[in-house]
């Protein structure tokens, strides 16, 4: 569950602000980016971030759901990558056993670190973003204001383990099973979108944003897919 706080407005993007375009592989795959089920009543509601918290009995069913409506598309993936935390890889176990898929477990793909602001409620989250608003506003990409990781850092990693998949998988469809600040980053900045937009790019718990790797660039198939058969 995300908090549901969202970054301090922000009237205009500088150029400095901006991180350059990346280029497409040019695989012509289709990216499945899977954010993770529910998690625990216990973390609802605190900035859990890269913490490994586990999920609640109802995401549980929502994994084994998705996984099993994933082997009902026509097109299986080739690969499945997921995050090393528990609620993610979850998620990622379903879907490959469902479909019969290569699982591959990656750390990079594992959720932002919110360095001194982990693991509080969201009131007092709130409270210190706001406190940062002016600092954020100036460099959304580059900010950690709470010691953790920029979203910068989280494209860094996470990137590199995405464009293996996609390079991996030749074209077909593959999935990548992870969080939802990863998914958020990484869609947003494939897309070409500034990074102060990204934060009210939406992708729901047990559901995916897809995108397709056209040598001209990424496209947006889809976004916030609860049930994966619904995708052409």
């Amino acid at each position: 569950m995300k908090i549901n706080v969202q970054a301090p407005s922000i009237p205009h993007d500088s150029e400095r602000a901006r991180p350059a375009p990346q280029e497409a592989p040019g695989t012509r795959s289709t990216l499945w980016l899977v954010r993770h089920a529910e998690v625990h009543a216990d973390w609802r509601g605190r900035a859990y971030g890269g913490l490994d918290v586990p999920l609640a009995p109802e995401g549980e069913a929502e994994t084994r759901v998705f996984g099993a409506r994933f082997a009902e598309r026509p097109a299986k993936p080739a690969l499945v990558r997921s995050s090393h935390l528990a609620r993610a890889r979850a998620m990622g176990e379903s879907i490959a056993r469902s479909c019969g898929s290569i699982l591959v477990v990656d750390e990079r793909l594992r959720e932002v670190s919110r360095g001194d602001w982990q693991g509080i409620p969201s009131a007092e989250f709130k409270a210190r973003w706001e406190a940062q608003a002016e600092a954020f506003r100036a460099d959304p990409w580059n900010w950690k204001g709470h010691g953790g990781e920029s979203d910068a850092d989280i494209w860094a990693r996470a990137w590199p383990a995405v464009a293996e998949t996609l390079l991996a998988s030749g074209g077909a469809t593959c999935v990548v099973a992870a969080h939802y600040n990863v998914i958020r980053v990484l869609a947003t900045r494939l897309l070409g979108l500034p990074p102060h937009e990204s934060f009210v790019f939406r992708t729901d718990t047990a559901c995916a944003t897809v995108l397709r790797d056209e040598p001209a660039g990424f496209s947006l198939l889809a976004q916030n897919v609860a049930d994966p058969r619904a995708v052409g």
